[in-house]
């Protein structure tokens, strides 16, 4: 979210006066802590701010007070919530967005009024005997003057004084001039027609909390479809969803992924592996210690084949433990710290508040819950694929698949990369922008469900391709691991520390904020090469079952081509925002990086 402001200290705001030295004494060696800046407002009140990334102020709400970081979140009367700077929020003062009145006004006391900003004003009963020609007649001669004196004052540090009787337009323009000393034009109160919806008008009912409700019945109902069309071959058509509750509820299932949670939470507190913003590093060991069970299990004779006969209801317990999840994480929230909730998650709807999750960064006994959900998909998706493989191959007398092999091996490496490099968790969109709500958790709970669709199929169908489809194939992948991985190391290195000597041979250009963008490397070939790594690994990892699947059986194609819409309609909305937050240092990013995603075509 966007934080700049242009805007230095208020007009009529007095300098703060240095307070005389006093002579130290030896007895204390400790530094005055200055007091907090008391905030001027508080939750509910009605305010003008800022819109991010624009001079232009509307009216607004306060939704919260943040007296540690000197800021508000306000909610604009579109709907938008943004946390604002505390000098950006001014007391709204209804008169500026009234209009100017374009008749003149017949009062009396008016033409006395403007006089008695430049001179003396005339007696009462002066006033009384003047006429009404000669008072409009005063007003014109005047009204330049009044502007002007107006001005002067407020540039000297007065007060605006606001005529009596004066009309709304230079009323509005007095106060209006008050605000700043700093910008070349005067504060616009006028819309943006970039913005959205920010014409001033009335908020209507919210309708929010449909979409919420939406999107909550929807993820499911899409992954149990693409999941029973996948138990009769994978067809596209109808699915032909159970009435039966016990279809979708196993006790032995949601106890084993219940279990499989919990061995993950028990396992982070292992002190293996670097600290990182207080938390310990050790995904990558509890990932490799997990597989290294596998072989064990096999020689043990336990029965892997229990993963491959319940795929079904693991999955659905998957769905019904995020749920839960997410409700557990919401109650919790009401006794978070009031700096750690989220915005769009702290409404007052109880379904909005629970899709967007209300709490940012919540931690329980020392875990981090946003970084759990991460090691589950991810830990998950790898193990799933080895259990799957490795029952098909001892169940088949040791036979091996080349083609379900490398299928898998595509799917266990972006989770061993992606637990490796899981530091870099903290640089992402979800950790630094999302709440812990049902849309987080039920995307990262859902996930290893979806690449797994492949593997199943391959699992239950034998696919042979000639070796040369399958070093295409591999290429394929390696090519956008290696995009995705450089690019997302370097974005992630810089915005950590941009001054960091390992990454002083690559271009970069400052905005106006004093940032700098990366405009060399990966990012000197597209404006987001991380999406066409990973838009090229998602697709290689159906590619092993074109062969087979053809024209008929499209289930599988699911996660590759929602990947790729999904990045699209991102990368849209991330050139709109940067677009704002760095203006013509974008703009002249744009004319030099012309393509989005893939080089000379999009």
């Amino acid at each position: 979210m966007p934080r700049r402001s242009t805007r230095s200290r208020s007009r009529g705001r007095a300098e703060p006066v240095a307070s005389p030295k006093t002579p130290k004494t030896p007895k204390s060696t400790k530094k005055a802590v200055p007091a907090k800046p008391e905030m001027q407002f508080k939750d509910g009140d009605e305010v003008m701010a800022r819109w991010p990334g624009s001079s232009l102020f509307f009216k607004a709400k306060i939704s919260f007070v943040r007296e540690d970081d000197d800021e508000y979140d306000v909610e604009y009367e579109n709907g938008t919530v943004y946390t604002i700077k505390a000098k950006d929020v001014y007391k709204q003062q209804s008169v500026i967005l009234k209009k100017a009145s374009r008749g003149r006004s017949k009062s009396r006391g008016r033409s006395p009024a403007r006089v008695k900003v430049t001179k003396k004003v005339a007696s009462p009963d002066q006033t009384d005997s003047a006429q009404p020609e000669e008072k409009e007649e005063k007003e014109e001669k005047e009204q330049a003057k009044v502007e002007k004196v107006e001005k002067s004052k407020v540039e000297r540090g007065l007060k605006a004084e606001t005529p009596t009787r004066a009309s709304a337009r230079i009323a509005a323009k007095a106060i209006s001039e008050g605000f700043s000393d700093d910008e070349t034009e005067k504060i616009k109160l006028a819309p943006n027609p970039e913005l959205p919806d920010a014409r001033g008008k009335k908020k209507g009912w919210s309708f929010e909390w449909v979409w919420a409700l939406l999107f909550m019945l929807m993820g499911p109902a899409i992954l149990v479809s693409l999941h029973t069309l996948c138990q009769s071959g994978c067809k596209i058509g109808v699915p032909a969803l159970s009435t039966d509750y016990k279809t979708y509820l196993d006790r032995d299932s949601f106890i084993l992924l219940f279990s499989f949670n919990l061995l993950l939470d028990v396992l982070s507190f292992v002190p293996i592996g670097a600290i990182v913003n207080g938390r310990r590093m050790n995904g990558f060991l509890t990932l490799m210690s997990l597989l290294a069970v596998v072989p064990v299990l096999v020689h043990y004779k336990v029965p892997l084949g229990i993963v491959k006969k319940k795929y079904f209801t693991l999955m659905t317990s998957s769905i019904i433990l995020s749920t839960l999840s997410s409700i557990v994480a919401y109650i919790m929230s009401r006794w978070s710290a009031k700096s750690n909730l989220n915005p769009k998650g702290n409404t007052g709807n109880p379904l909005v508040d629970l899709f967007n999750g209300r709490e940012m960064n919540p931690r329980f006994f020392g875990l981090d819950l946003k970084l759990q959900t991460l090691r589950f998909s991810m830990i998950a998706l790898a193990v799933l694929n080895v259990v799957l493989v490795t029952d098909n191959i001892v169940s088949s007398g040791f036979k091996v698949s080349p083609t379900l092999i490398l299928a898998a091996s595509f799917q266990i490496m972006y989770a061993l990369d992606a637990m490796f490099f899981e530091e870099y968790f903290f640089q992402s969109h979800d950790a630094m922008n999302s709440g812990l709500g049902l849309s987080l958790i039920s995307s990262y709970s859902f996930f290893p469900f979806l690449p797994t669709l492949t593997t199943t199929y391959l699992v239950n169908n034998v696919v042979v391709l000639p070796w040369y489809y399958l070093v295409a194939i591999g290429l394929m992948n390696a090519l956008g691991y290696v995009i995705f991985r450089s690019s997302e190391t370097q974005r992630c290195e810089f915005a950590k520390n941009p001054n960091n000597p390992k990454l002083a041979h690559l271009e970069t250009l400052t905005t106006a904020g004093n940032k700098k963008l990366v405009v060399s490397g990966w990012w000197g070939l597209v404006r987001h090469p991380n999406y066409l790594g990973e838009i090229l690994i998602s697709w290689s990892w159906v590619l092993p079952a074109v062969g087979s699947l053809g024209l008929n059986a499209l289930v599988p194609y699911y996660l590759p081509v929602m990947t790729t819409l999904m990045l699209v309609v991102r990368t849209h909305q991330i050139n709109q925002r940067n677009k704002r937050k760095y203006g013509a240092a974008w703009n002249s990013y744009s004319e030099k990086v012309k393509s989005n995603i893939i080089p000379l075509v999009y």
